[in-house]
């Protein structure tokens, strides 16, 4: 049974003090640390998002076009410790919305929600995976940026980048998941065929050790990910 400690004041983490006045489960608490470890080298790899610093609680903000999208790390880590509430504390253009992410039903890590709504943003808002309360982001944000089809954009750059940032520090899953994301918005947004995706992901995937690529395959994170992930 988990260890649960009352009434613990602060927390001391990578992005400063975290306080919380609740009881919470410690194993908990720990996954939510590592899930920020995560978060933190993600965010300090892409220009697209970057961590606010000057207030009392750190907050995540987009750098990209369209409405600006600020996520309440702590808050969103206390809610989820202290209260079990899933859902994320995020604004867009200082506005709350409401993001649940389907897999936080089987007990997901704040953090790790958070890594994945980060993703999002470095895929560009895919409108067909971004969350419906963030579509004025995602409509803005494919506008604004898709000028030619037909070319590797800035947001694909740092897209790649994230991917072997993730993968040099032996998150050789995740990598691969980001690179899988931004073929499958390759293929949904710009109608790339295979072939072409395939050719731009070439290098990239050579770089990955082929059993990683392979136990990659037999577990995706999304099924599609085999049409376009190859050894």
């Amino acid at each position: 049974m988990s260890k649960c400690e009352p009434y613990v004041k602060r927390i001391d983490t990578s992005l400063g003090l975290l306080y919380l006045d609740e009881q919470f489960c410690s194993k908990k608490l720990a996954a939510e640390l590592r899930g920020l470890e995560l978060l933190c080298s993600v965010v300090n790899s892409t220009p697209v998002w970057s961590f606010e610093l000057s207030s009392e609680k750190p907050f995540l903000s987009s750098n990209d076009n369209g409405p600006t999208i600020l996520i309440d790390i702590f808050e969103c880590i206390r809610k989820k410790l202290c209260e079990d509430d899933p859902h994320l504390t995020v604004y867009m253009s200082q506005r709350p919305v409401c993001i649940l992410n389907e897999c936080d039903f089987i007990d997901t890590p704040s953090t790790d929600s958070i890594v994945s709504l980060v993703l999002l943003g470095i895929a560009g808002w895919p409108l067909e995976s971004t969350p419906g309360t963030l579509g004025q982001k995602a409509i803005e944000t494919v506008y604004q940026e898709i000028t030619d089809i037909s070319i590797i954009l800035p947001v694909d750059y740092n897209q790649i980048q994230t991917a072997m940032h993730l993968h040099s520090e032996n998150f050789r899953h995740e990598a691969l998941s980001v690179l899988a994301q931004m073929a499958r918005r390759w293929y949904v947004c710009r109608f790339w065929n295979f072939d072409k995706i395939e050719e731009v992901l070439r290098p990239f995937i050579d770089e990955i050790d082929q059993k990683d690529v392979l136990n990659y395959l037999k577990n995706p994170d999304d099924e599609t990910d085999r049409l376009f992930l190859h050894a």
